[in-house]
């Protein structure tokens, strides 16, 4: 009885697996296959339609006139020329920017001063009001560039962190 079970349960499992795989749906890499198969035609249809592809690209330089084909020691010259050109340039802007920045006027250092102190005041107090604006712009106006963006950059930062609550309709200064 029990070697009737145990090849019942053998020759019922091994069908059971015979059946499936013949039921089981193609393999993804098959379908995968024939989509490449496909692409590979369509290439070579591709092919066959454009003709022979010549082996000799054609350069983009125009060569300089007379000359038969492309010169590399012309090619040499112009590059370096363009990159001669390219750097001056920027070489000029580089001396330009490090010229000496003027030291700031006493009016401005104290216009800076002023600026500082109603930043302080509004941080202290956690509000710009009106008053405030009108003063910093008062202020504004006897700043140089960089001055101007120091206190600009300052009063972001009190305001993107919350500890200044902007009480102004317009712009803040």
């Amino acid at each position: 009885m029990k070697l009737l079970l145990l090849v019942t349960l053998g020759l019922g499992g091994a069908l059971g697996f015979l059946a499936g795989r013949g039921t089981a749906p193609e393999a993804p890499h098959d379908e995968l296959l024939r989509l490449l198969a496909r692409q590979g035609e369509q290439l070579e249809a591709l092919e066959a339609r454009l003709g022979p592809v010549s082996q000799q690209e054609r350069c983009a330089v125009a060569a300089p006139a007379g000359a038969p084909g492309l010169d590399a020691a012309w090619l040499r010259a112009e590059l370096s020329r363009i990159l001669h050109e390219d750097l001056g340039s920027r070489g000029a802007e580089a001396k330009q920017a490090q010229a000496p920045v003027p030291e700031p006027s006493t009016e401005s250092l104290m216009a800076l001063q002023e600026g500082h102190r109603l930043l302080d005041e509004a941080s202290r107090y956690h509000r710009w009001r009106e008053e405030d604006a009108q003063a910093m712009r008062r202020v504004m106006r006897g700043l140089n560039g960089a001055q101007r963006e120091e206190l600009m950059r300052r009063f972001a930062v009190f305001v993107n962190a919350g500890g200044v609550d902007v009480q102004v309709r317009g712009p803040p200064f």
